[in-house]
C-alpha cells in the first residue's frame, strides 16, 4: 500500500552497531567532502541517537533483571 510504512524488526546490539559503522564512515566522507554544518550536526544526531540506542540495548541484554538473584 502506498504510504504505509515497512515493518520494522527489533533492532540487536549487532545491527545498531553495524549502523554506527555507516554513519561514521559517512562522516568521514561528509568531512573529507568538506560538509557544512548543517550536514555534519544531522550526521551527529543520528550517531548520538544510534549510541543512545545501543546503550540501551547493551543494558537490556547485561543487566541482571530485579529479583532474579
Amino acid at each position: 500500500m502506498p504510504g504505509r510504512r515497512a515493518e520494522r524488526r527489533p533492532s540487536t546490539v549487532e545491527s545498531v552497531g553495524a549502523e554506527i559503522g555507516k554513519i561514521v564512515a559517512e562522516r568521514q566522507s561528509l568531512r573529507a567532502a568538506g560538509a557544512g554544518e548543517r550536514e555534519l550536526e544531522a550526521n551527529r544526531r543520528r550517531l548520538t541517537a544510534a549510541q543512545h540506542e545501543l546503550s540501551r540495548l547493551l543494558i537490556a541484554r547485561y543487566l541482571p533483571e530485579r529479583g532474579a538473584a
